[in-house]
């Protein structure tokens, strides 16, 4: 609990009284690897707190799966836009490894929400966190050269190499296998 509660107070700073009043309402929950937490077509019911494991999102286009961001621990994660508006999601969410949560309900949340204005300013700055995150991922993949991207995952998620398929990496960088794997070998270790 102390994570979430870490990770919480770094997003947005909350009262003592709120911070404990919002974290009662998360509950534990651990899933194997494959288990999709959102899929298309389907409402998100959960937000939820990585505390362990790596996760990806993506969306499947002519049964080819693209890959739009992993997630791993000391992050919130969900469909954003399904749980927010109760609409269904557009792509899925996987465990890539087996992954332990904290998750919290819909209901729960609104209730919290409408309760405490200082969780809908949380709510407000997660959220602004994620856009800039999009935004930033959308440029470096329509302006960066392979190798460029490649040097960027190295700088930020090398530790994700040893954790999920080297595929998913290429995937998730717009990169072929095999290129990904000539890069790869190309790092002094």
């Amino acid at each position: 609990m102390h994570q979430l509660k870490q990770a919480i107070t770094n997003t947005f700073p909350l009262s003592e009284e709120v911070l404990h009043e919002f974290t009662l309402c998360w509950e534990k929950v651990e899933y194997p690897k494959g288990s999709l937490l959102s899929v298309p077509e389907k409402t998100d019911k959960y937000l939820y707190f990585t505390v362990s494991g790596v996760q990806k999102a993506y969306y499947l286009n002519n049964g080819k799966e693209t890959i739009i961001s992993f997630t791993q621990a000391n992050h919130f994660t969900c469909a954003p836009e399904s749980f927010l508006t109760q609409q269904p999601s557009q792509y899925y969410f996987e465990c890539i490894t087996k992954s332990e949560f904290y998750r919290l309900s819909h209901p729960h949340f609104e209730v919290l929400k409408k309760q405490h204005h200082e969780i809908f300013e949380f709510l407000l700055t997660a959220l602004m966190g994620l856009v800039n995150t999009i935004n930033s991922r959308f440029i470096k993949q329509s302006t960066l050269r392979i190798e460029e991207k490649f040097e960027e995952f190295m700088e930020c998620e090398a530790h994700l190499i040893n954790m999920i398929p080297h595929k998913d990496i290429a995937n998730y960088l717009s990169m072929n296998p095999t290129n990904f794997s000539k890069l790869l070998n190309s790092v002094k270790v």
